[in-house]
């Protein structure tokens, strides 16, 4: 990876976001600057190696999957500071709740990476679902107020970050097996009747519509969305609602 890369990167490990005011002023408009930058890597063959690099980079910074203490990524500092009960906490005028936040993006990674780019069996299986104490296996794009509240209230927190974990893990492992010729490879109908069949959405126009707004995407275009962009966008909301909920004990 260039150097320009690198040194963004730390800066983004760095920044130790711990409230919304670094993530937003700070850390944000850099990994946006990188996701942008990545964007325009993927669009020539020649630079579609150096694309993956970057956006595998970015993807750990979306993880817990590597170690070190000296520089941990915006995901493990998120994670230090959810708690059992912040995570199920959805403010009076919010939609979502952290524990929503992370199902909603790791179900869409989960299924995104392994059946649109890898044409694969998901990582989600009954057992995981069990264990996570969920019976629904969609996305969560349809989700009302009160199915939120309900699913925040029944899940349980270590077992769908440990889920989490495989996702990533898996989509590293992926994301390593592409090529160039990969590049502006779009998704089969197969692939897409897939989202259908095995129930990451639903019939709800807020969800099957996923369907339709894929579709148009190749491998490059999933890469940057939703696999980095749209990730990063709901962790910094989980940094959000982390802060709400404090404000709202210290004022109860």
């Amino acid at each position: 990876m260039c150097k320009a890369s690198r040194v963004l990167l730390i800066a983004c490990c760095c920044g130790k976001p711990h409230s919304t005011r670094n993530l937003d002023a700070f850390i944000l408009p850099l990994f946006f600057a990188l996701q942008i930058w990545t964007r325009e890597l993927l669009q020539s063959d020649s630079t579609f190696d150096k694309a993956l690099l970057v956006c595998i980079e970015l993807h750990t910074q979306l993880h817990d999957l590597v170690k070190n203490n000296n520089s941990p990524t915006i995901y493990q500092e998120l994670l230090s500071l959810i708690t059992n009960k912040n995570s199920k906490y959805r403010p009076v005028n919010n939609f979502s709740s952290i524990a929503w936040n992370i199902w909603h993006i790791t179900r869409i990674e989960d299924a995104v990476s392994n059946i649109l780019i890898n044409n694969t069996k998901q990582i989600l299986t009954e057992e995981i679902l069990n264990k996570i104490n969920v019976s629904v296996t969609d996305t969560g794009n349809a989700f009302t107020a009160s199915d939120v509240d309900v699913f925040s209230e029944k899940f349980n927190f270590k077992e769908l970050i440990k889920y989490r974990k495989k996702v990533g893990t898996n989509t590293v492992a992926v994301l390593h097996k592409l090529t160039v010729l990969d590049r502006n490879r779009k998704p089969t109908r197969e692939q897409l009747n897939r989202l259908i069949q095995e129930n990451v959405v639903t019939s709800s126009p807020e969800s099957i519509g996923l369907v339709d707004f894929w579709s148009k995407k190749t491998i490059s275009g999933l890469l940057t969305m939703p696999i980095t962009r749209h990730q990063i966008v709901h962790i910094n909301d989980c940094y959000k609602l982390v802060e709400k909920y404090k404000k709202n004990k210290s004022n109860n």
